[in-house]
């Protein structure tokens, strides 16, 4: 008996052995996607809903490839999310695309996909070539559906028409809001696959990164400048921008839209982000600019924003990414009522301070430089701002653009 069983695990083991190892052969295979289009999923902070509606949503994405996927979010739905009739098409001019590249989108080889509440779902692959720093529309028609998970800040534009309209070459006459704002739901990331970009450059921020006061539908936030300037260096990265409007570091949105909390949210805006290689972390002015003083919520130290963003660098390098600091920049002046005081100034440059000295990050950018006046310390160059003297207009995101120096990726 001893002798029959020895023979068998002989036998098995040879089995074993001479097996193709499946797995790892299907990994080596395996689509390398790479993100190209982000926008960071926040609650609403309304109870709206929307039905009978289609909604076109304009990307411009960042690298091109030969495949693409969408990732759609339900993150801070309590109820599941359905959606139909799901298309991608390059785009011409306003709402009009091409017929030609017009491709229905599918889940698990259906049309129609149910998110659950607080969950993702990741499109099938679409044989589609996009081109780098190029419009696609993406369409959706939606039954019925609150509006709980949505992103501030329209890069693009979004097309709203009545009924399920999603494979019309054109909306003439929509409306370019959902009725919440700016906001645009659902729609979380753009990804391709058979792309010249080998990884993805995250930029994590607040509405300095998201673009608040950007001319939209024109490329020309600072994340989008600094894609196209990438790509004429031949430096083959993708640039995705993870930017909330109003997001702190240390706490929650002091408003539902302006999000979680920076080191709550980045894990899931920088550290699941497949093939991600870097981040260029600019935030903290409204973790000044929304402290009540002490003793409330709100209130935090430069120590205390010190010490959260050599958390990120931690998490970063932990993770394998390249992580790279950036000063804030001036805010002296601002129209918005209580947000600048002398002590959140001297807090703002002793942070300043110690990121151009710090040795944790890979590198740092001077976006403090690259925007402020020389003979007025602590004002934004008046050619920079957009009128509020906190966020910089298309001029001052294309001056911090050009302050990135190339050499940290190569």
């Amino acid at each position: 008996m001893l002798h029959i069983t020895r023979r068998a695990a002989l036998f098995s083991l040879a089995l074993m052995l001479a097996m193709p190892v499946l797995p790892a052969l299907a990994k080596d295979h395996a689509p390398k996607w790479i993100p190209t289009w982000y926008a960071s999923p926040e609650p609403s902070g309304v109870e709206a809903k929307i039905g009978d509606k289609t909604l076109r949503q304009i990307v411009r994405i960042s690298a091109g490839g030969t495949s693409v996927r969408l990732r759609l979010s339900n993150a801070y739905g309590i109820a599941p999310l359905k959606l139909e009739d799901i298309r991608v098409a390059k785009r011409l001019a306003g709402s009009h695309i091409d017929p030609a590249t017009d491709t229905a989108v599918t889940f698990n080889g259906r049309a129609t996909v149910t998110i659950a509440p607080g969950a993702y779902a990741l499109s099938d692959p679409l044989p589609m070539t996009a081109a780098a720093d190029s419009d696609l529309a993406i369409s959706l028609y939606v039954p019925e559906a609150p509006l709980a998970t949505v992103h501030d800040i329209q890069r693009g534009v979004l097309y709203v028409a009545d009924g399920r309209t999603s494979s019309a070459p054109e909306i003439p006459e929509a409306k370019t809001d959902i009725g919440i704002g700016n906001a645009f739901p659902w729609l979380a990331e753009v990804e391709v696959s058979g792309s010249p970009a080998k990884a993805a450059l995250i930029t994590f921020g607040d509405s300095i990164t998201d673009g608040y006061g950007i001319t939209p539908d024109l490329g020309r936030t600072w994340p989008e400048l600094l894609s196209r300037r990438l790509h004429e260096a031949g430096i083959k990265l993708s640039v995705v921008n993870a930017g909330l409007s109003g997001n702190r570091l240390l706490h929650h949105g002091q408003w539902a839209r302006f999000g979680d909390g920076g080191l709550s949210r980045f894990d899931r805006d920088v550290l699941a982000q497949p093939n991600a290689a870097a981040v260029i972390v600019l935030i903290g002015i409204n973790d000044l600019g929304h402290a009540q003083g002490p003793g409330s919520d709100g209130y935090v130290s430069a120590d205390d924003l010190i010490d959260g963003l050599s958390q990120t660098a931690a998490r970063a390098h932990e993770r394998g990414l390249k992580i790279y600091a950036a000063t804030m920049t001036p805010f002296r002046d601002t129209v918005f009522e209580g947000y600048f005081s002398e002590d959140k100034e001297t807090a703002r440059q002793a942070i300043n301070a110690w990121i151009r000295k710090q040795t944790l990050f890979d590198g740092v950018i001077d976006f403090e430089k690259a925007v402020e006046d020389p003979a007025r310390p602590g004002h934004l160059r008046r050619e920079y701002d957009v009128g509020d003297h906190l966020h910089p207009n298309d001029a001052g995101a294309a001056a911090m653009a050009a302050a990135i120096p190339l050499g940290l990726f190569k």
